[in-house]
This record gives C-alpha cells, sequence and structure tokens, in this order.
C-alpha cells in the first residue's frame, strides 16, 4: 500500500520531467490535487510545553483547566483537549489531597 505522502514525489516528478499538467500527473499518480498541493503545518508545541511547566511549578495547586486559562489569556492555545493532552504528556497531575477521617 502506497501513501498518498510516497505519491506526491511521483506526481512531482511527472510534472518536471515530462511537463505534465498537475492535473494530469496527479491523475497518473494516484492522488487528489489538493492532497498534492497540501503543505503540512509545523506543530511545535515547544513554547506552549515550556510556559506550562512554568505555570504549573509556580502555581502547583492549579490543574489543567485554571492553565488552559492562563495560557489562552496569553493566546498560546485555543482548544483544551490539546492543553489536556500536553499536560498529561508532561505529567503534570495534580494530586488530590488524603481527606482526614472524622472520628465519630
Amino acid at each position: 500500500m502506497v501513501t498518498p505522502a510516497a505519491r506526491k514525489p511521483v506526481a512531482r516528478y511527472l510534472i518536471d520531467v515530462f511537463k505534465l499538467s498537475e492535473r494530469v500527473a496527479c491523475k497518473l499518480a494516484g492522488v487528489s490535487r489538493t492532497g498534492f498541493r497540501y503543505c503540512q503545518k509545523d506543530k511545535s508545541d515547544d513554547s506552549v510545553r515550556l510556559r506550562l511547566k512554568e505555570l504549573a511549578s509556580q502555581y502547583p495547586r492549579y490543574g489543567y483547566l485554571m492553565l488552559h486559562g492562563l495560557l489562552k489569556g496569553k493566546g498560546l492555545v485555543v482548544n483544551r483537549k490539546h492543553t489536556y493532552r500536553l499536560y498529561t504528556e508532561e505529567a503534570l497531575q495534580v494530586r488530590t489531597k488524603k481527606r482526614k477521617k472524622l472520628t465519630r
């Protein structure tokens, strides 16, 4: 099974060497034209991870939702699920306090 990512260079080769149109080259290579034109965005979370660690050390009792609010205020994140994924990958879980047993 050949992936569309592997077919893109084939289409590029057909265009460059045989001077085919994009439409014909994509049809021959078996890749969609939108897939051929797609450029993957760099998903670098390094700055968000760094800021998340700083905030977590500054506010150790804050959970991911409070930290997400702080990050959102700075414009670093938009999606709460993204913040939660980074939060768990960095092992920043807030430990729940053990409740005291009341003697009755």
